[in-house]
């Protein structure tokens, strides 16, 4: 008799907390796999006023939404040079035809994409940071003390949605009485706005709820602000790294 084959992620439930149109785009990546996703974005997505600059050497795109506020201003750009920080952004660059020259090593962070032999911008060489308002300064900060021109571009900002109540209520009640079994923080924004978001009720649920996360870094800031549980961490905030984690995971469980 063939065993029938169980899909990886069967009676998992994952809270998805990444903006739209990327928690949707997550959520079915898990429930091909088996899984149940609860779609509930805890940061949307806003254009901000920007204006074309003048050119730079080297263009750095720091997330899919950078691409899709930001491209079309350096698309005339001729003999500038791209980098793009994770696999996600490189292919959003690829469907506004812009050639990506650089894509840091998994992580896909501004540390990975600064350690990459083939993004070395020398001294006086100018550098466009497309990104969200508020974003990090490693970027910038490590550039600069290279001698580098490094120009920012903020072409959209990041806000709290409005979540009605009774939306929240029924949320932290289904929390409650039927669990969750891991939560995404792709950053520690997308965290710190569903503490911001839930009742006291909800905050102890989160608390004691595995956090799946991109980096070490987003794991040791919710355990400063009183998070306690599992930590899941992906090494990418791709999803392919998102499902692959919550899937090695879940087999361990029925290891036991």
């Amino acid at each position: 008799m063939i065993p029938r084959v169980v899909p990886p992620l069967t009676g998992a439930t994952v809270l998805v907390t990444r903006p739209l149109p990327q928690a949707q785009a997550l959520a079915e990546q898990i429930i091909a796999r088996g899984g149940e996703a609860i779609v509930f974005p805890t940061i949307a997505i806003e254009p901000a006023a920007a204006s074309a600059p003048e050119p730079h050497d080297w263009v750095i795109f720091v997330s899919v939404h950078a691409v899709e506020h930001g491209a079309a201003l350096i698309s005339h750009w001729q003999s500038t040079r791209i980098a793009a920080i994770g696999k996600a952004t490189a292919s959003a660059l690829a469907a506004a035809k812009l050639t990506v020259d650089v894509i840091p090593d998994a992580p896909f962070t501004s540390e990975a994409l600064l350690a990459h032999p083939g993004f070395q911008p020398t001294a006086g060489q100018r550098v466009l940071i497309v990104r969200g308002s508020g974003g990090r300064d490693t970027l910038r900060e490590t550039l600069t003390a290279r001698d580098v021109h490094v120009g920012m571009l903020d072409v959209y900002r990041r806000v709290r949605p409005n979540v009605a109540p009774d939306q929240i209520a029924a949320l932290e009640t289904r929390w409650s009485e039927e669990g969750i079994d891991a939560v995404t923080a792709t950053s520690f924004e997308t965290y710190a706005n569903l503490i911001e978001l839930l009742t006291p009720r909800g905050r102890e649920l989160l608390a004691r709820t595995p956090l799946l996360a991109p980096t070490q870094r987003i794991i040791d800031a919710a355990r400063e602000s009183g998070w306690d549980s599992q930590a899941l961490v992906t090494g990418s905030a791709e999803d392919a790294a998102l499902v692959g984690t919550l899937a090695r995971w879940r087999a361990r469980a029925r290891d036991r």
